[in-house]
C-alpha cells in the first residue's frame, strides 16, 4: 500500500488507527512525513499559505484549522474533540489531497 493509499485508508477509518481528533490525525501525517525524512510534506505549509491568504508563518497545522474554522483560536487544533475537530481532519484530507495531485501534476512537466 502506498502512501496515498495509506491516507485514504486512513481517512475513512481512523478509528481504526486510532486517531479521533485533527491532533491525532495532524500527528499521523508528521509521522508519515518524519519517515520519509520530510519530504512527504515538503511545501505544504506554503501551499496551504498561498492558497489561503493566511500568514506564510504559521504552522501548517494552524493554517488548517484557520481555513476549517476561520474565527477559532490558534491553539483550538490541540484541545478539539472528534465532534470539533471533524470538519478540520476533512479540511486536512482535501487539501493534502489536492497538495499531492498538484504536486504530482508539477513534476510531469
Amino acid at each position: 500500500m502506498d502512501l496515498r493509499d495509506r491516507l485514504a485508508d486512513v481517512r475513512r477509518r481512523p478509528h481504526l488507527y486510532g486517531l479521533t481528533t485533527f491532533g491525532e490525525v495532524a500527528a499521523f501525517v508528521t509521522g508519515v512525513d518524519a519517515a520519509t525524512e520530510w519530504r512527504f510534506l515538503e511545501g505544504f505549509r506554503e501551499w496551504l499559505a498561498s492558497r489561503s491568504d493566511l500568514g506564510a508563518n504559521l504552522a501548517w497545522q494552524v493554517l488548517v484549522i484557520r481555513i476549517a474554522y476561520p474565527g477559532e483560536s490558534n491553539d483550538f487544533w490541540v484541545a478539539a474533540s472528534h465532534g470539533e475537530s471533524g470538519e478540520a481532519v476533512t479540511v486536512l484530507f482535501d487539501e493534502l489531497n489536492s497538495f499531492l495531485r498538484d504536486r504530482e501534476t508539477r513534476n510531469a512537466e
